[in-house]
């Protein structure tokens, strides 16, 4: 769960893309955190369970409930957070620091338009899609080789599009032989101070991390 200003998926087109991956990123970071230092907690040995759940709270912002669940065996005799838990916040923090770079990278890319023998390819920074153009009805086997890069039939527009990325861009000129001119690199901004410290309490709330 989200907090109410940030989507549950955050679309490409939003003017607000990169805040909300942000805030996603520093929510899945500091769940990341507490579920490794839940997990020592809880696997040490030396620790009664009323001394595990004292500092589950008082360390992790565990509720007390939430922290003797955590040390209730699971089926297959695992206590804390399994591993698979962890390997997949991990891998989901990764993909999301991708997609900012890759938001970062299109931020700072304008629009380009491309002609090719036939009609044009528009790289529409405001629209946030790549639009090929036909001066005719293409023939079946490019309207199969456009359906098969996921590009779609717009009828109100009277053209392919899709997503804006270099996929996309990469599909038109598989699709139209059109060159596109390089874009300067653009650094990624990490998430600031004082988005960490709005991170949404219902992300934590899932796994029973009070906010």
């Amino acid at each position: 769960m989200n907090s109410p200003s940030t989507p549950d998926v955050v679309r490409s087109e939003d003017p607000n893309a990169a805040q909300h991956l942000q805030v996603k990123i520093a929510a899945a970071e500091k769940l990341q955190a507490t579920m490794k230092a839940a997990n020592v907690i809880v696997r040490d040995r030396r620790l009664s369970d009323d001394e595990k759940v004292a500092r589950l709270v008082a360390e992790c912002g565990q509720r007390e409930s939430s922290a003797r669940q955590l040390l209730k065996p699971d089926f297959g005799g695992r206590i804390g957070f399994p591993d698979y838990q962890l390997t997949n916040n991990g891998a989901n923090i990764r993909r999301m620091q991708q997609r900012l770079k890759g938001l970062a990278q299109e931020s700072g890319r304008g629009s380009a338009t491309l002609p090719f023998a036939g009609g044009r390819v528009e790289d529409n920074a405001e629209a946030c899609r790549v639009r090929i153009y036909h001066d005719a009805k293409p023939p079946a086997d490019t309207i199969a080789k456009l359906r098969s890069y996921g590009v779609h039939w717009t009828p109100s527009l009277r053209c392919w599009q899709r997503l804006r990325n270099d996929w996309a861009r990469s599909a038109a000129t598989q699709i139209t032989g059109v060159q596109w001119p390089s874009a300067a690199p653009a650094a990624t901004a990490g998430p600031s101070v004082s988005t960490v410290n709005t991170v949404a309490a219902g992300q934590a709330l899932r796994t029973g991390v009070a906010a």
